[in-house]
């Protein structure tokens, strides 16, 4: 089934009452590209990973605490940028300011459902956005 436009998915997007569902329509119509979803699903792991990285450094080395803080900040934000110009779309962050905490959490939804663990929500997300069942 073709994909409803934007404009369109969004007014039925804005009507879903579950708040999760809600927020999976607004990530899926925002990356609807499984290019960009890839680069999302490196790039965010990659952003979280060397912040924490990072912080854990810091106090002891400050060189290499800094250089994983900025230096994995810097490409992490590179990788979704690509994904975005893939998509031909701007990141949703700049759109919607919850997407800087529903994005990660989006994506980790995606993860689980490569390996199994399904959601009701994600299913009903799916299915106002792209017409899946």
């Amino acid at each position: 089934m073709t994909p409803m436009a934007s404009t369109a998915a969004l007014d039925r997007i804005a009507q879903i009452q579950n708040f999760w569902a809600r927020e999976f329509a607004y990530y899926l119509n925002e990356h609807r590209s499984a290019g960009n979803r890839a680069t999302h699903m490196f790039g965010i792991p990659f952003l979280i990973i060397t912040a924490i990285a990072g912080l854990f450094y810091l106090p002891s080395n400050w060189q290499l605490g800094t250089a994983l803080l900025v230096g994995g900040q810097v490409v992490g934000w590179i990788i979704q940028i690509i994904g975005h110009k893939i998509e031909g779309n701007k990141p949703a962050l700049l759109k919607r300011p919850i997407s800087f905490v529903m994005g990660p959490l989006m994506v980790l939804v995606e993860m689980a459902e490569m390996i199994g663990l399904h959601f009701g929500f994600a299913k009903e997300g799916r299915k106002i956005v792209l017409g899946d069942a």
